[in-house]
C-alpha cells in the first residue's frame, strides 16, 4: 500500500545569524512550495534495496544496495551516482531502526515549482489534477534553486517515507521525523546548521530556537566514520543514535501563523548570493569583535522579539474583535506605513489599538533592518547590500505594505514584503510596469503554516 508526505518551504523572517545561537529566538514562515514522497513496496531481490526516483529531473534515480547490518559505510549507490543528503537519510533511518529482515523499498519524490528555476521547464499535471510540477531535462544539481530550503524538505520527506515502513502512525510522531531528519541534514552538510529549515519542514510555522549542537556533535565525532568495518561500532553508534534521537531536545518550536489579512510576498531578485561566505564573514567578525558583536546582537534579539510580540499582539486583536479588525485592515488599504503613523488621530477609537499594532509591527521591521545594516557595514558581509535597502525602502512608500527584509541570510537572492491583503493584486500589477522593480519576480507563494501532512497517494497518478 502507497503512503505519501509533503513538508513545505520556509522563510526566514526575524532571526538571520541570531538563529544560530540557541539563546536567541527567531520567525520561521512555513511557505506554501512543497517537497513530496510517495513510498510503495520494492520489487523483490536477494539483498537490501532502496530505489529513489525524482522523475523532474534528468538522471533522477538512486539505486542503493545496502549490506545488512553496514548501516554505515555500507551503502552504495549502483550507477555511481552521489546524493549526499539522500544517503545520509538512508543511513540515518536504517542505523535508527536496525531492521532485522531483508527489505526493498521504493520511493518517489517532487518537488513544487517555488524551489527552483523555472526556464526551460515543463509542466505536467497528475491525472486527477490535484498536482502539478516542472520536469526538466537537465539533472537536479543543475537546475538553480531558489533558496526555499529544497534540502531540508527533501529530507523530512525521504525520512517519513522510510519511516512509514516500520511504523503505521508516522504523521503522529513528528519529534522522530524532527531529530532523524536534523541529524541526517547535519550529515549530509557535513556540519551542524541552525536546524530552522528542517524544524519548519517538520512543525510548519513557528517560533525557533535552536538545539544544542553538542547533541548532534557526538554522533558526527563516531569512530564508525573511521573504521566501518567493525560490527561493533556499527552497533554502538546505533545505540547511540538512538539514545539521541529518543531523548528530549531543548529548542523552541511554538506554532504561529501570521495574522488575517496580513500576507506575505516573497520576490525573487535577479542576483545571488553564496550563504555560507556570508555566515563565515559574521562569525569571523563576531570572534574579533565580542564587545561591539555581542551589543549589536542584543539590539537586533530585541527588534526580532518586538517583531514577534508585535505579530502576536495583532492575531490576539483579530481573534477578539473579529469585525473591527477587519474593518480596520480595509482601511489601513488607503494608507502608506507613513501616513498610517502621523494620520492616527483621524481615526476612530475602537481603529486605535489596531493602527498601534501595525505601527509596533513597522517599527519593528525598521528595527531589524537598521540593525542588519550595522551588520552589514562591521562585518563585510552584504546581508543587506544598499540595492536591498533602497529596493526595500521603495516598497514600503506603496500603500498597504508594511514593510520587508532580505530573509534569512540576507543577500542578493529575495525580498519578503508584508502586506496587507486587500492591496497585494494591486501593488503586484503596479510594480510590473516600475522600472524600479525590472530585476524583481513575484513569487507565486503564500504562508502555509502546517509542517509535515499525509498527502493521498492517488493525488500522483499520471505523473
Amino acid at each position: 500500500m502507497a503512503k505519501a508526505f509533503s513538508a513545505p518551504g520556509k522563510c526566514l523572517l526575524a532571526g538571520g545569524y541570531l538563529v544560530l545561537d540557541p539563546t536567541y529566538n527567531s520567525y520561521v514562515t512555513a511557505l506554501s512550495s512543497r517537497m513530496h514522497s510517495i513510498a510503495r513496496p520494492g520489487a523483490d531481490s536477494n539483498g537490501n534495496t532502496i530505489t529513489i526516483t525524482s522523475p523532474q529531473f534528468g538522471e533522477g534515480q538512486w539505486c542503493y544496495s545496502i549490506d545488512h547490518g553496514r548501516w554505515v559505510g555500507g551503502i552504495t549507490e549502483c550507477n555511481g551516482r552521489y546524493n549526499p543528503f539522500i544517503e545520509a537519510t538512508i543511513s540515518t533511518v536504517l542505523s535508527f531502526m536496525q531492521p532485522k529482515n531483508q527489505f526493498n523499498f521504493e520511493i518517489t519524490i517532487y518537488s513544487d515549482p517555488g524551489y527552483h528555476s523555472q526556464d526551460g521547464a515543463t509542466a505536467k499535471t497528475s491525472t486527477s489534477g490535484a498536482k502539478l510540477f516542472l520536469y526538466h531535462e537537465l539533472p537536479i544539481t543543475q537546475v538553480a534553486k531558489t533558496g526555499m530550503g529544497s534540502s531540508a524538505g527533501l529530507v523530512v520527506v525521504v525520512v517519513a517515507a522510510l519511516l512509514s515502513y516500520f511504523y503505521d502512525d508516522v504523521d503522529r510522531r513528528p519529534g522522530l521525523v524532527h531529530n532523524l531528519a536534523q541529524v541526517a541534514h547535519c550529515f549530509a552538510q557535513k556540519k551542524i546548521g541552525s536546524g530552522f529549515d528542517v524544524a519548519a519542514a517538520v512543525y510548519g510555522s513557528i517560533t525557533y530556537r535552536r538545539f544544542e549542537p553538542e547533541i548532534i556533535d557526538q554522533l558526527l565525532k563516531h569512530e564508525i566514520f573511521t573504521q566501518s568495518n567493525s560490527d561493533e561500532l556499527q552497533q554502538d553508534y546505533s545505540t547511540l543514535l538512538t539514545s539521541v534521537v529518543s531523548s528530549e531536545w531543548q529548542f523552541n518550536h511554538c506554532q504561529n501563523s501570521l495574522p488575517p489579512h496580513l500576507k506575505l510576498l516573497m520576490g525573487d531578485i535577479s542576483g545571488g548570493s553564496n550563504t555560507p561566505k556570508l555566515v563565515s564573514k559574521v562569525l569571523e567578525w563576531k570572534k574579533s569583535n565580542p564587545q561591539q558583536s555581542s551589543e549589536l546582537y542584543s539590539n537586533l534579539n530585541q527588534a526580532n522579539e518586538d517583531f514577534i510580540r508585535a505579530i502576536e499582539t495583532i492575531s490576539t486583536q483579530a481573534k477578539s474583535s473579529p469585525e473591527t479588525y477587519t474593518t480596520a485592515f480595509k482601511l489601513f488599504s488607503k494608507y502608506t506605513c507613513a501616513q498610517l503613523e502621523t494620520q492616527s488621530d483621524t481615526f476612530d477609537r475602537a481603529i486605535l489599538q489596531h493602527v498601534k499594532a501595525i505601527c509596533d509591527l513597522v517599527a519593528s521591521i525598521k528595527n531589524i533592518r537598521h540593525n542588519l545594516q550595522l551588520l552589514t557595514k562591521y562585518s563585510g558581509a552584504e546581508i543587506e547590500p544598499p540595492s536591498q535597502t533602497e529596493l526595500l525602502d521603495q516598497c514600503q512608500e506603496i500603500k498597504g505594505c508594511f514593510g520587508g527584509v532580505v530573509p534569512g541570510a540576507g543577500g542578493y537572492d529575495a525580498i519578503a514584503l508584508l502586506i496587507n491583503e486587500h492591496n497585494i493584486a494591486e501593488f503586484v500589477t503596479t510594480s510590473k510596469t516600475d522600472a524600479r522593480f525590472k530585476n524583481v519576480t513575484w513569487l507565486q507563494l503564500h504562508e502555509e503554516s502546517q509542517g509535515l501532512v499525509v498527502e493521498n497517494p492517488d493525488d500522483y497518478d499520471g505523473l
